[in-house]
């Protein structure tokens, strides 16, 4: 495949065709806010935007199907529902869940997206099927703010104007799913407004065990249109109950591949956004634009794992199967460990007397509590503000400037409840939750932009730009009593008020050759401040559980990202027969990264700056048209390292040392050398997709994506090996995985049939061959045994690789009604 698409890149270069204007003149936008439109024959960048807006037919979530062919866009399921994807994009994610450090910037109608208190955002909040255009832009482009390291997504949403009549969907399929759709606009001609409205509802029991989900989705636009002046108003809200259950031992899933580690991990989210946007066309040629928007939400998390709470307040210490010591310490006296007490008795965590006839002097396995629910509740708000004014041409220059305004406000709770599990690996809870973290926090944004389009010839722009971001970063915490360390000293609490700020500059420059030829460089720099949860969870002595317990907030430097990238792009046409080719190439260099460093294979670990990262590559995209058939292909060559030396908290790998540089398994550390790859990203990336008009009734397509291998996070320094090696202490210690997951192809099948002027069928198959394939990988230890039953030694622990399965084949079958 490769090799053709080189042939046909040669072709395009050198050989003439016959210059022909294929289709209407796109254009995007550069900036947040309406006014920066710019051709995309002019774009000095790379520009992305996926067809399943055309096709429309795989509707089951946001972030696994509408950037299915998008090169270089990376759909990672580690949680195992199909709203809580990562979306990944050369090398830098956006997530609905806290924990993987942020990159990419998602914007809804010229709204920020990204959440305020861990960048997070919620792909449950945006219905697909009110969606009209998504570009997918580079980071050379500092426009568009903050968390734009890796690049913008850029989505735009229906209005009564693009979309009149209604519309009714509905679907049936595998694993329990049906989803219900309506949407409908209309124009009311006496006064000229324009109205649309969306409804989406989706439920399904989930394919793991014990994994049901449900979505709902309510979204209304009004729009206003009076002389040059278009006004818009909005309002969506949104209710979900999320389940995904996470990574699993390979041991287990090699039993079962729908099970899981340990349950429930349970997200409920609800929440709402109002906007309203302006633009004023005025007749000078200038365009001004301004909106304004307020967002709130409430997550509540439900996780339940083994007991990894360290807190001195009530005595209470990570789980650690190691039955004969337990039993040493029964008896008349005190008893500092986890738990006391079986739920009958309930007693207050923390040191308790015991006496011989209490029930966990006779039961170990009950007086320790190796498991534990952990609780956290989220809310927050948001108030943004945008202006923008772009001037009338002058001369060869279209300049604008814009300025952007966001106040963030959030309190995040955490609280455990420690307990034991039952026979399904659920927790069952011993005593009341106990509030570990009650923080509140603020952030304010401010940012100004400028532009030049700048046409320096006929067939040469070029493009200036460059923002100015000022950003301020403050906690207070309330928790009660105080958090303390081991030798009882009260900890300073999460308590802060940073401040950040810089500007970043961005340069672009492209040339036509021919009509729709384009070759384009560009280079830009782009920043991220630390999130409230990256600062509140930065202190490798006290590690974090996610969802969030914090401890001390050392200081974050912010991450600056510098992008240089260029290509070219083409589209001719011969005879009935239309083609696209473009290639690009691309780097990213990150100073400051801030890593998540895991501590195991629960949700443990803190946050800190790692010093530089690179992400480089190589992306290939072909598609060709003709009456029935129409082929796409892509493919992305990703180069991710580490370039700083740094050691690193890694449990469960096998090069691991201690502080002595002797083996170790916990509290073991490895060494990260430049060059080493980053786990969690595939080298080679490939999408390919065919379809084919079996008549004027009925449409068939195949889609396929493939990757390599990637490696596992906790095998930063690639070198965890399968075997056995001796810790000293300990003995004989076996690690049954390379640390690595293999690369897989995945196939899926898709027909829509016209029963009539305003029926269709709509049905899909995916993964068709059923295929094993895994999305991502951690390196830990098994605490439980193949039964399920927990182990009673730490010798006992088995040290593998925990998995992210992939969605095994699956069907569903929907009807739309068009009138």
């Amino acid at each position: 495949m490769r090799r053709s698409l080189v042939a046909l890149s040669l072709y395009s270069l050198f050989v003439p065709v016959q210059a022909q204007q294929l289709q209407e003149v796109q254009v995007i936008s550069t900036t947040p806010l309406p006014g920066g439109a710019l051709p995309i024959e002019q774009a000095p960048f790379s520009v992305k935007k996926p067809d399943s807006l055309r096709n429309d037919t795989d509707r089951e979530s946001l972030s696994r199907s509408l950037f299915r062919g998008i090169s270089g866009v990376q759909v990672t399921d580690n949680q195992g529902n199909p709203y809580q994807s990562d979306v990944t994009y050369r090398g830098f994610s956006v997530t609905p869940l806290l924990g993987t450090p942020p990159g990419l910037s998602v914007y809804v109608d010229g709204v920020r997206q990204n959440e305020t208190f861990g960048d997070v955002v919620r792909f449950d909040a945006i219905p697909q099927s009110a969606l009209k255009e998504v570009t997918v832009l580079p980071g050379t482009m500092p426009q568009f703010g903050l968390n734009s390291l890796g690049g913008a997504i850029v989505m735009q949403t229906k209005s009564g104007r693009d979309f009149q009549g209604t519309q009714l969907d509905a679907e049936l399929g595998d694993f329990g799913r049906t989803r219900f759709g309506l949407q409908k606009g209309w124009i009311d001609e006496p006064t000229q407004r324009d109205f649309y409205v969306n409804f989406n509802s989706f439920k399904e029991d989930g394919w793991r065990i014990m994994s049901p989900s449900s979505v709902m989705q309510l979204f209304g636009k009004m729009g206003v249109t009076s002389g040059d002046t278009q006004t818009n108003f909005s309002l969506s809200l949104y209710e979900s109950d999320l389940n995904g259950n996470g990574v699993v031992p390979r041991s287990f899933y090699e039993q079962n591949r729908a099970q899981s580690f340990t349950y429930f991990d349970n997200t409920q989210n609800t929440g709402g956004q109002f906007a309203v946007d302006f633009t004023r066309f005025l007749k000078s040629g200038a365009e001004l634009s301004a909106n304004a928007y307020y967002r709130s939400s409430k997550s509540r998390t439900f996780n339940g794992d083994a007991n990894e709470n360290e807190d001195y307040r009530f005595g209470v210490t990570p789980f650690e199967p190691d039955l004969p010591g337990i039993e040493a310490n029964l008896g008349p006296g005190t008893y500092n460990v986890a738990c006391s007490a079986p739920a009958a008795l309930a007693y207050a965590p923390g040191t308790v007397t015991f006496d011989e006839n209490d029930p966990a002097a006779i039961d170990p396995n009950t007086a320790d509590c190796p498991g534990a629910n952990n609780r956290g509740v989220l809310n927050q708000d948001v108030i943004g503000l945008g202006l923008q004014y772009a001037f009338a041409p002058l001369g060869a220059h279209k300049l604008l400037v814009g300025t952007q305004l966001e106040f963030g406000k959030s309190d995040f709770r955490r609280s455990y409840a420690l307990g034991i599990f039952n026979a399904d690996r659920t927790v069952g809870e011993l005593y009341a939750p106990i509030e570990q973290v009650n923080v509140e926090a603020s952030n304010r944004q401010f940012g100004i932009y400028a532009q030049d389009v700048w046409a320096v010839g006929e067939k040469t722009t070029l493009l200036l730009g460059g923002r100015y971001n000022h950003a301020s970063v403050k906690t207070t915490d309330h928790l009660s009593p105080v958090l303390i360390n081991v030798e009882g000293e009260a900890s300073p609490g999460l308590n802060n008020d940073y401040t950040y700020q810089r500007f970043n500059p961005s340069i672009g420059l492209s040339y036509q050759p021919a009509i729709n030829s384009t070759w384009y460089a560009s280079a830009g720099t782009s920043n991220r401040v630390p999130t409230p949860v990256e600062l509140a969870c930065s202190d490798p002595e006290f590690p974090c559980l996610l969802p969030n317990a914090m401890a001390a907030d050392p200081f974050l430097e912010q991450v600056i990202t510098t992008t240089v990238e260029g290509g070219y792009r083409t589209r001719w046409a011969s005879g009935a027969n239309q083609y696209g080719f473009s290639f690009n190439l691309f780097k990213a260099d990150n100073k400051n990264d801030i890593l998540f460093v895991t501590d195991g294979a629960g949700s443990g670990g803190f946050f800190q700056n790692y010093g530089k990262t690179r992400r480089q590559g190589l992306e290939l995209d072909f598609d060709w048209d003709v009456s029935a058939w129409n082929f796409g292909a892509s493919y992305q060559y990703l180069d991710a390292t580490f370039q700083s030396a740094a050691r690193l908290a890694s449990e469960g790998n096998s090069s691991a040392v201690d502080l002595n540089g002797d083996p170790a398994v916990e509290g073991g550390f490895i060494q990260v050398q430049p060059g080493n790859k980053i786990p969690g990203l595939a080298e080679h990336n490939v999408k390919l997709s065919l379809g084919y008009k079996a008549s004027a009734l009925t449409t068939l397509f195949v889609d396929m994506q493939a990757q390599s291998e990637q490696y596992a996070r906790g095998n930063e320094n690639n070198q965890h090996q399968a075997g056995v090696v001796n810790v000293p202490g300990q003995g004989p210690v076996e690690f049954r995985d390379n640390g690595k997951i293999p690369g897989f192809a995945v196939f899926n099948l898709g027909m829509n049939h016209s029963l009539s002027k305003n029926l269709t069928v709509i049905a899909r198959l995916n993964n068709v061959f059923d295929r094993k394939y895994f999305n991502g990988a951690v390196l830990g230890g098994n605490i439980f045994d193949r039964n399920g039953a927990l182990v009673e030694e730490e010798d006992d622990i088995t040290y593998e690789t925990f998995l992210a399965p992939g969605t095994p084949r699956n069907a569903w079958l929907g009807l739309s009604l068009r009138f």
